[in-house]
């Protein structure tokens, strides 16, 4: 497999920047003053949910004056659940962000003093808190707390097991596994992680499907609707990794 540092640059030259000062629209819409708390409402309720249902929950939330700690603890679990359905396990995901809220007053105070604490010891702490799995702990750390650390999700995993296959046992390996194999080749450097990770989601929901696109044209998806956001499926040029992606040379030599 190429370098993944170079997977990375092959990807941006296609897609553009999508996360960081270089991007003409961030990756991770943001709608309110109130941007960590956003990320971290967002990083839960993504969990086994399409983003676009996501971004609407959170207009919901954010009408509902909720994108703020103090009224998310104390909002009723039943007029959560409503405002973020049809987001999947909607009833548990409103239990879980009012417990989330009230657990970040109780033992920080603020989110901000929460997101200041080093690196390893928060991740420690996040794992206990509620609806928090190692993912959605990765992604609090890094989008809303600029902690270096490298996200991995189903689309990752998909990613890496048609590039590499025979590098790692991509989608039965452990978290950590797949974690370790692709950060040990990257930087410490926490937007070029993010931007990654933009990346990679892109490509999953453009071309790398569970039915791949690899020839185009990319899937017309709507993950985002903020302005601008989808320029790149003008392009009609396939999949940027094909050169370097074994299923797809496998394919191509197997002349299917």
């Amino acid at each position: 497999m190429q370098r993944i540092i170079d997977i990375y640059h092959r990807l941006v030259a296609h897609f553009g920047p999508l996360y960081g000062p270089e991007a003409s629209s961030p990756w991770w819409p943001i709608i309110s003053d109130r941007p960590q708390l956003e990320i971290v409402i967002g990083a839960v309720l993504v969990q086994q949910t399409r983003w676009e249902t996501v971004e609407a929950a959170v207009v919901r939330m954010h009408a509902a004056g909720l994108l703020d700690l103090a009224a998310l603890a104390d909002v009723e679990a039943e007029q959560l659940a409503a405002l973020i359905y049809p987001c999947a396990f909607y009833r548990q995901k409103a239990s879980g962000l009012i417990a989330l809220a009230r657990a970040i007053q109780e033992r920080y105070g603020d989110l901000a003093t929460m997101l200041s604490r080093p690196t390893a010891t928060l991740r420690t702490e996040l794992l206990q808190l509620p609806r928090i799995g190692p993912e959605t702990a990765d992604v609090i750390l890094l989008y809303a707390g600029q902690h270096p650390l490298f996200v991995v999700d189903a689309y990752t995993r998909r990613i890496f097991a048609r590039l590499a296959p025979d590098r790692l046992a991509w989608e039965r390996a452990s978290y950590g596994q797949v974690q370790q194999a692709i950060a040990k080749e990257l930087p410490s450097d926490p937007v070029l992680l993010a931007d990654f990770h933009a990346q990679l989601n892109e490509l999953a929901v453009r071309y790398c499907l569970v039915r791949p696109r690899c020839d185009g044209p990319p899937a017309r998806r709507v993950y985002s609707r903020q302005p601008g956001r989808n320029s790149f499926l003008d392009r009609h040029d396939g999949c940027p990794l094909q050169a370097v992606c074994a299923w797809y040379n496998r394919k191509q030599f197997d002349g299917e």
